[in-house]
């Protein structure tokens, strides 16, 4: 095996485990030039085991695709940084509605000890903001499922249109230029849906991994929602679709 497919081996094997890349990151471990590694991650992307996306490169598996304790561990500090971003859009006494999935996970963390009404599907947001007495959290009911740790179904569609909320906050699974804000399942896509028409404020979280793929369901146009929550400047073409359609991107 020759130096540069070493090199690549090596990088798979840190995708595989971590679910995404850094350029810089793999510059200073590998002791190789930043222009090196982006040649190493095109050469990646070109085989189909990676996705290039600002400052790095992802698995090209779709995230929604792996279980949830796995897609809780792929781009830690990117949904970290995005949910920080996302700070600013939350007033104490706010009615707020998180759906399940881990970069809402992230968002709730950062919650704790905020003076609002939480409502949610999602088990792990329940029983992280639920311990945190400034919070009032009412979880919607329905039926588990294990693979999203969230309750499904028409229980929870029921309870979503009892409510009107300030924002809604969710998670999706892909978001592409053409097809818009995608899901690879339709129970996520209707809870989405219902939760956007009982909001004055709908915001979707997506880190840059999720951006140009494909999923199965088309949940949302581009236009659909007002706010877009994000980790990264847009890439120009999809700067001038969201700007196109008034919707206000906020990145960190």
């Amino acid at each position: 095996m020759g130096i540069t497919e070493r090199r690549l081996r090596l990088i798979l094997d840190a995708l595989e485990r971590d679910g995404r890349v850094s350029v810089k990151e793999l510059a200073a471990r590998l002791a190789i030039s930043t222009e090196t590694v982006r040649r190493d991650l095109r050469d990646l992307e070109r085989r189909g085991h990676a996705r290039r996306v600002y400052g790095g490169a992802v698995t090209d598996r779709p995230e929604g695709d792996q279980p949830f304790d796995a897609r809780a561990r792929v781009a830690t500090r990117e949904k970290a940084r995005l949910a920080e971003a996302a700070l600013p859009l939350f007033e104490d006494g706010m009615t707020v509605f998180i759906d399940a999935g881990t970069t809402t996970l992230a968002l709730a963390r950062l919650l704790i000890g905020r003076r609002l009404h939480i409502h949610t599907n999602a088990l792990d947001i329940a029983g992280l903001l639920g311990g945190a007495c400034a919070a009032q959290v009412t979880v919607l009911g329905g039926e588990v499922r294990p693979e999203y740790r969230g309750l499904f179904g028409h229980r929870t569609l029921s309870g979503l249109r009892e409510h009107v909320y300030d924002v809604a906050v969710m998670g999706i699974v892909t978001v592409h230029l053409a097809h818009g804000f995608m899901d690879l399942g339709h129970d996520e896509a209707v809870i989405r849906r219902a939760a956007r028409a009982q909001t004055r404020r709908s915001v979707i979280l997506a880190d840059d991994s999720k951006f140009g793929r494909l999923g199965t369901v088309r949940t949302f146009a581009l236009a659909d929602i007002d706010t877009l929550v994000t980790n990264a400047p847009l890439a120009r073409d999809f700067a001038h679709a969201f700007h196109s359609a008034k919707v206000d991107v906020i990145h960190a």
